[in-house]
């Protein structure tokens, strides 16, 4: 019963701390790290980095590399694996767009792009009697749209071509090369999507990608509202708070940056 209780109490709980912390420095070495290193970046002492290691490592979590690196281990992947299989950006997006919609008492939406068009997944509507016109399973241009141009703006070259060929075959006339790629890149800018009476007159929208665990956009979620209520000045703090709340979920799916992080990336 005593060493029971010792588990549980502080020494327990920091064993688990630490084992935690020893995991996450793995995961920053995919190739390996020696032990000693591994010991001085956890501020640990080296007996007790090596006991460590061999409790993880009888769970398949850690392994010793050819070359005596620690590394970590199969049972690292099965546990990934099984987190990845549970996601569900819908379900995931969800908390996020109550907030979105509480904040600003506009109307959020949660789009994923298909060929030429943006097809929504879920919206929260606004309390207002007056509000934007949408349905779950609707469709819009993805260039023209908040959501679309904030997917694009972190999609490859290809893909984007790929799109704008589509969207021509669909909607006819589009935005030409340069333009969309001017509008990409302030996209990529300031980490959010404007559309301002673009895509329908007297709407305005404000939208920010969401990434999966690779980094690759799935999905964007945008905050709608008439342009009647719209403030162009607070243009910048809506999209902030629009990017913060889609970095949130995008870190529910797996993805450790945000997009801030990424394009200060694209434009080193």
């Amino acid at each position: 019963m005593a060493d029971e209780a010792v588990q549980r109490g502080p020494t327990g709980q920091r064993g688990v701390e630490r084992a935690t912390a020893v995991l996450r420095l793995l995961a920053d070495h995919p190739s390996g790290i020696s032990m000693s290193d591994l010991a001085r970046e956890a501020e640990l002492p080296l007996t007790t980095t090596h006991r460590i290691l061999g409790s993880l490592r009888d769970a398949d979590l850690v392994r010793e590399t050819t070359s005596g690196l620690q590394a970590l281990g199969v049972g690292t992947v099965i546990l990934a694996g099984a987190f990845l299989d549970g996601l569900d950006v819908r379900a995931e997006s969800r908390p996020a767009m109550h907030v979105l919609a509480e904040q600003t008492g506009e109307t959020c939406h949660l789009g994923v792009l298909a060929s030429a068009q943006i097809v929504y997944l879920d919206k929260v509507d606004s309390l207002h009697p007056v509000r934007m016109v949408s349905r779950v399973g609707g469709t819009n241009p993805a260039l023209t749209t908040a959501i679309g141009q904030s997917i694009l703006a972190y999609s490859t070259p290809d893909f984007v071509t790929a799109v704008t060929a589509s969207s021509q075959q669909y909607y006819g006339s589009t935005l030409n090369a340069s333009s969309l790629e001017s509008t990409l890149a302030e996209v990529v800018e300031l980490g959010y999507a404007t559309d301002l009476e673009i895509n329908e007159r007297g709407i305005c929208c404000v939208g920010a990608p969401i990434f999966s665990h690779t980094g690759e956009p799935v999905a964007g979620i945008s905050v709608s509202t008439p342009s009647s209520r719209f403030s162009r000045e607070k243009v910048a703090e809506l999209g902030a708070l629009v990017r913060a709340e889609a970095d949130k979920v995008s870190h529910a799916l797996g993805w450790a940056h945000d997009t801030t992080t990424i394009w200060k990336a694209e434009q080193a």
